[in-house]
C-alpha cells in the first residue's frame, strides 16, 4: 500500500510539472544598476500575496523560476542590507514560454558593517506552561526509539517499560498535541524511531483546554518539513549490542536494529502535500530472575524472552489553503507491526532454607502478535483575524486498531518421560474510535483572551479470548468482553496579562458513559459528570526571574484492560486479571516554580489522589501469584526540583538537576493496612560539547536512589549515554554515533513483602546498545511556510495494553 501511495505522489508531481512550462526570469540590480548576487526572490500571487515559488539570484544577479502556471503575479526581492522591493503585478499567459521581470533594490539607510546571525535552539526551553526538550539535532537521540528519548527529559524514568515522572505513574503520552487512549502507548513508544521526533514537551499542570484524564503530559512533536517547493529527508540507522547471557541459560549473544526512513513534502500554490514512511526491524530480549517464597517452599525462576519486531509506519496527507484565512486538511496515518517472542522459563523448587531441591519444570511461552492501526483526520481551520489569533478549529477523526495475539504455553517437568501440559491463549481485539472536536479562540484585546470548545468521543472495544487446553476449549478461562465508552466534554478558559502578571483560569466539564459485557452479561454500567477547574499565575519579578504558581484537578479513568475480568497468563505461576468494579481516581495538583532566563530553576509540586488505582496489587492463589488493579489507597507526592545550567564559553553547554521525591500510600488490602512512604533522590545531567569541523558531542545520564512504587520497593538504578555527530555537505548530511546505558545499570531490582506475598525479582533488557545513523536533507530549503496540524482523536488511545 505504501509503495502505491508514494508512486501516486510522484506521478502527481510529474503531471503538475508537465502542465506548467512558463518560466519567469529576470535580473536583480542595485540603484546603480549593478547586479546583486544571492538575493532571495519570491513569486507571489497578486490577489493575496501568498508565496507560490522561490529562487536565488546567481553570481551575476540573474534568476529563473520555471514551471509557473497562468495567472496574476508579482515578485518580491530581499537581501541583507537592502530594502525589500516588489514589482508591479504582471500576467503569465497560458501560451507563453518565458516572462521577463527585472527588479531593483535600494540600499537600506541603516547598515551594519557585518552581521552574523546564528540561530540555535537550546536543548531545553521553559515556557509559561511547559518545558520543551529539542532533540532534532541530538546525537544521543539519533537512531534511538521514542521510549529511549523520553528518558532524557528531566525526571522521566522507565520502570518495567512504563514511563513515570518523579514517581508519578499518571503520565499521558501525546503525539502532535493529542493523546492516544486505547492503544498501549508504551508499545508504540518502543516501536517509534526517534529520528521522527522534533521535540518533546512536558506539561506539568494542564489547563481546561486539555482533556482531564491523566496527570502530567509528555507531548511528542513529530518532524514536519514545511519548506516551499519539493524537499525531503532520508535516514538510515543500524545498531546492535552483545551480551553475556550465560545466566539466562542461552547461547544468544547478539541483537540488532535496522531503521530506514523517508519524508517528502511538496508545496505549490494553495496545496501542500506531505508523506513519510519508516521501517523498524529489531531483535531484543528480556531476562527476569524471580524468587518466590510460598509457604515452606522457595520457587526460583529464570525467564529469558527473546523477541523480533518488524514495524511499518506511514503518514501522508494534504493541506489546501482555500483563502488567506481558511485551511482544509486531510491526514492519514497508521502502522503495521508483527512480532514474536519465544520465552523460556526454568523453575526450580527448593525447601525453605534452599538446602534441598524438591523439583523443577520448564515453561515455554511462544507468543506471536499482529497489530495494525489506521487513522484518518479531517481538519478545518478559519482565522477571522490572524494577527490577533481570533480563530475556529474543527476536527473529525476515525481510528481503527486490529490486534491479534496468540500465546502457546508448554509446561514440562524436568524429568525424563514427563508428560507435557499444552495450552493456548488466542486474543482478537478490534477497536473503533470516532471523535469530533470544535475549538474557538476569541481575543478581546492584546492582553485578554477567551478559549472555549466541545468534544465528543465514542469507542468500541471487543476483546475475545479463547483459552485452549491442548486442543479443547476451556470455557471457564475463555472470555468475550465488549466495552463501550462515550465521553462528552466542554471547556471555558480565560487568560489575562496585567502588568508583570500573567493569569490563566479555566473550567472543564466531562460526562463519561461506559458499559461492559462479559459473555452477554452486564458487568459494567456507569454514567457520571465531573468538573475540573484549573488556574495559574506568572509574575515576572525582573527581566530574568519569574515566579509561577498553578493548580489543576485531574482524573485517571480505569483503562479498558484494567476493567476486563479475564485472566491472562504470563507463565505457569504468574497471571494478571482485570476488575470491572474500578472507579476513576481524582487528583488535586499544585506547584510553585521559579524560572531564570526562561529556563527551569526551582520547583515545588504537591499532589493528593483519592481512590488510587493500584495497577499491580499482588495476591497469592495456591502456588500462583497474580496481580489485579484495585481502588485501594490514598496517595500523596511531594517533589522538590532544582536545576542549574552547565556552560563554559562557546565550547560547553548543558544542564544538571536534582529532584527530591516523597511517595506515600495509605491502603487497606488483604485484611492488612499498607501504610508506607519513602523519600528518594533523582539526579540527571546533559552536557553538549561543540567541537571544530562541525563535530558535536553529548554526554548525559541519570541516577535514582531506592524508591517506592505501589507495593514495589525498587532498588537504585541509573544510566549513562554518549553521542557524537558531524554535519557536512552544507549541513544537509549528518552522521551520528550513539551508545545508550554504557555501564548497563538500567536494571530493575524489585522486592515485594506484603501479607502472604514475598517476591524478589530482577529484570533487564537490551538497554545498552550502539547506533549509527546517517541522514540527508534534499530539495529546496530556502523558503518556509509552516503549518503544523494535530488530530482531534489521538486523545482516545492510551488506556489499552496490547502486549
Amino acid at each position: 500500500m505504501t509503495k502505491t501511495i508514494f508512486t501516486l505522489l510522484f506521478c502527481s508531481f510529474n503531471l503538475i510539472s508537465l502542465s506548467a512550462q512558463v518560466t519567469v526570469s529576470g535580473k536583480v540590480t542595485d540603484d546603480k544598476n549593478q547586479p546583486l548576487p544571492f538575493a532571495s526572490i519570491a513569486l507571489l500571487a497578486a490577489q493575496d500575496s501568498q508565496i507560490v515559488k522561490g529562487a536565488l539570484s546567481d553570481s551575476l544577479g540573474a534568476f529563473s523560476i520555471p514551471g509557473v502556471r497562468a495567472g496574476e503575479y508579482r515578485l518580491q526581492a530581499t537581501l541583507l542590507g537592502y530594502e525589500t522591493s516588489y514589482t508591479e503585478p504582471f500576467t503569465v499567459a497560458a501560451g507563453s514560454k518565458t516572462v521577463s521581470a527585472d527588479i531593483a533594490l535600494r540600499q537600506a539607510d541603516n547598515i551594519l558593517t557585518e552581521a552574523v546571525v546564528v540561530a540555535k535552539r537550546p536543548l531545553f526551553e521553559q515556557k509559561a506552561d511547559r518545558l520543551i526538550m529539542n532533540v532534532e539535532n541530538s546525537p544521543i537521540a539519533s537512531g534511538g526509539t521514542a521510549l529511549e528519548i523520553l528518558q532524557k527529559m528531566p525526571g522521566v524514568i522507565v520502570v518495567q517499560d512504563r514511563v513515570t515522572l518523579a514517581g508519578n505513574q499518571s503520565v499521558q503520552i501525546w503525539i502532535d498535541g493529542k493523546p492516544s487512549q486505547y492503544a498501549d502507548m508504551n508499545a508504540v513508544l518502543r516501536d517509534m524511531p526517534g529520528d521522527q521526533i522534533d521535540r518533546v514537551e512536558l506539561i506539568t499542570q494542564p489547563g481546561a483546554r486539555y482533556d482531564a484524564a491523566g496527570g502530567v503530559i509528555l507531548n511528542i512533536i513529530l518532524k514536519r518539513n514545511a519548506d516551499l517547493g519539493f524537499n525531503g529527508n532520508a535516514a538510515m540507522t543500524v545498531g546492535g549490542a552483545t551480551y553475556d547471557q550465560s545466566d539466562a541459560i542461552t547461547d544468544d549473544r547478539t541483537y540488532y536494529r535496522l531503521s530506514p526512513s523517508l519524508g517528502l513534502n511538496y508545496r505549490r500554490g494553495q496545496w501542500n502535500l506531505f508523506g513519510s514512511y519508516s521501517y523498524f526491524q529489531r531483535t531484543s530480549f528480556s531476562v527476569m530472575d524471580v524468587e518466590r517464597f510460598i509457604g515452606d517452599e522457595v520457587y526460583r525462576q529464570i525467564n529469558y524472552s527473546p523477541s523480533y519486531w518488524a514495524i511499518h509506519n506511514y503518514r501522508f496527507g494534504a493541506d489546501f489553503f482555500a483563502t488567506k484565512k481558511t485551511t482544509v486538511g486531510v491526514l492519514f496515518r497508521g502502522f503495521s507491526r508483527t512480532g514474536n517472542s519465544n520465552a523460556q522459563n526454568v523453575t526450580e523448587v527448593f525447601n525453605g532454607d534452599q538446602s534441598q531441591q524438591l523439583g523443577a519444570f520448564t515453561t515455554w511461552n511462544d507468543t506471536r502478535s499482529d497489530r495494525t492501526n489506521f487513522l484518518t483526520n479531517l481538519n478545518l481551520k478559519h482565522e477571522f483575524d490572524p494577527k490577533t489569533g481570533h480563530a475556529l478549529n474543527f476536527d473529525v477523526d476515525y481510528s481503527r486498531f486490529d490486534i491479534h495475539n496468540v500465546s502457546y504455553l508448554n509446561i514440562v517437568q524436568n524429568e525424563p518421560g514427563s508428560p507435557e501440559s499444552r495450552s493456548e491463549q488466542n486474543v482478537e481485539q478490534p477497536i473503533d474510535i470516532y471523535v469530533g472536536k470544535l475549538d474557538y479562540t476569541l481575543p478581546f484585546d492584546s492582553t485578554f483572551k477567551l478559549e472555549t470548545g466541545v468534544k465528543s468521543s465514542f469507542a468500541t472495544i471487543d476483546n475475545d479470548l479463547k483459552f485452549l487446553r491442548g486442543t479443547v476449549l476451556d470455557t471457564a478461562q475463555s472470555n468475550d468482553f465488549l466495552y463501550r465508552e462515550n465521553i462528552n466534554a466542554g471547556y471555558l478558559n480565560l487568560s489575562k496579562k496585567l502588568g508583570k502578571f500573567d493569569f490563566n483560569a479555566g473550567l472543564r466539564a466531562e460526562q463519561t458513559v461506559v458499559s461492559g459485557k462479559t459473555m452477554g452479561e452486564q458487568v459494567l454500567d456507569r454514567n457520571y459528570l465531573q468538573w475540573f477547574p484549573s488556574a495559574s499565575a506568572l509574575y515576572n519579578v525582573t527581566k530574568n526571574i519569574g515566579i509561577q504558581g498553578a493548580y489543576s484537578r485531574r482524573v485517571n479513568r480505569p483503562g479498558f484492560q484494567q476493567q476486563n475480568p479475564f485472566a491472562f497468563f504470563i507463565d505457569s505461576l504468574t497471571y494478571t486479571q482485570g476488575n470491572p468494579q474500578l472507579r476513576p481516581e481524582i487528583s488535586n495538583n499544585a506547584q510553585l516554580s521559579v524560572t531564570y532566563d526562561g529556563q527551569p530553576f526551582f520547583r515545588i509540586s504537591y499532589s493528593k489522589t483519592d481512590d488510587v488505582i493500584i495497577e499491580n496489587a499482588p495476591r497469592l492463589e495456591g502456588t500462583r501469584t497474580f496481580t489485579t488493579a484495585a481502588n485501594l489507597a490514598k496517595y500523596e507526592k511531594w517533589a522538590f526540583e532544582l536545576n542549574f545550567p552547565i556552560k563554559y564559553k562557546k565550547l560547553i553547554d548543558g544542564f544538571g538537576g536534582n529532584q527530591f521525591i516523597y511517595n506515600g500510600y495509605d491502603a487497606e488490602y488483604l485484611d492488612t493496612r499498607f501504610n508506607r512512604s519513602r523519600w528518594n533522590w533523582l539526579a540527571y545531567w546533559q552536557i553538549n560539547v561543540n567541537l571544530p569541523a562541525e563535530f558535536k558531542v553529548e554526554i548525559g545520564g541519570w541516577y535514582m536512589t531506592k524508591f517506592l512504587e505501589e507495593f514495589f520497593d525498587i532498588g537504585s538504578m541509573g544510566g549513562l549515554n554518549f553521542g557524537v555527530s558531524k554535519t557536512f555537505w552544507d549541513k544537509r548530511g549528518r552522521l551520528s554515533l550513539s551508545v545508550s546505558d554504557i555501564l548497563y545499570t538500567q536494571i530493575s531490582k524489585i522486592h515485594i513483602d506484603y501479607a502472604d506475598v514475598l517476591v524478589n525479582f530482577n529484570q533487564r533488557n537490551d538497554s545498552r546498545n550502539a547506533r549509527l545513523t546517517f541522514s540527508y536533507r534534499f530539495g529546496n530549503t530556502e523558503l518556509k511556510n509552516a503549518r503544523r496540524r494535530s488530530t482531534g482523536s489521538e486523545n482516545e488511545s492510551s488506556r489499552v495494553k496490547v502486549e
